[in-house]
């Protein structure tokens, strides 16, 4: 072969291995284990369980009705992901983005920038990541690398085993309630008012 093709050759193989390199996602290792999204009390008699899509305009209505019930009412308080991807193209991501906030300790301070400012741009998510003190090439390695899909679609499943087949979905101490809850709903169901 000639010197020529060689140099081609040889610059086409090392242009194919960058482009393998460039373009395959990242890796990256899950720092905590998955556990479950709970705000309120361990001790509550009462568990209130919301499956939820972070594109999902109903659950982003549900949101403050969810936070006032909260700061009337006691009750323990757990998010479950249930991405509707037939109608949210974005809820996946914006999903494993929160699971990838929850890597470092921060679910709930996404999970309120989300459902506060509404904006599920690629970009939304990176100022949310930083704003809430997020180290930002962590989430966004964790974020290209996939890893948290399987954490998503893993509550997803649970939900379909549950019954669930929209969003919002709440389950008050096991008993399902579909669609918007008003906090004073929420309040007769939970019944425990903070004094």
């Amino acid at each position: 072969m000639k010197p020529k093709k060689i140099a081609i050759w040889a610059g086409i193989i090392v242009i194919v291995v960058l482009l393998y390199i460039w373009l395959k996602p990242p890796t990256y290792t899950p720092l905590l284990p998955y556990t479950p999204h709970v705000r309120g009390p361990a001790n509550a008699t009462v568990t209130v369980t919301e499956f939820s899509d972070f594109q999902c305009p109903v659950c982003q209505r549900a949101f403050p009705e969810i936070e006032q019930a909260r700061q009337d009412y006691e009750f323990k308080f757990i998010y479950e992901q249930f991405p509707l991807l037939e109608i949210h193209p974005r809820a996946l991501q914006v999903a494993e983005a929160s699971e990838c906030a929850a890597d470092q300790g921060k679910f709930w301070e996404f999970h309120d920038a989300v459902f506060t400012n509404l904006q599920l741009a690629d970009s939304d998510l990176i100022n949310y990541a930083s704003a809430i003190g997020l180290d930002v090439p962590m989430f966004t390695t964790c974020l290209r690398s996939g890893v948290m899909k399987d954490r998503v679609l893993a509550q997803e499943q649970e939900g379909i085993r549950k019954g669930v087949t929209a969003t919002p979905t709440f389950f008050i101490n096991g008993k399902k309630h579909a669609g918007v809850l008003t906090a004073e709903e929420l309040g007769r169901l939970v019944g425990k008012k903070i004094n």
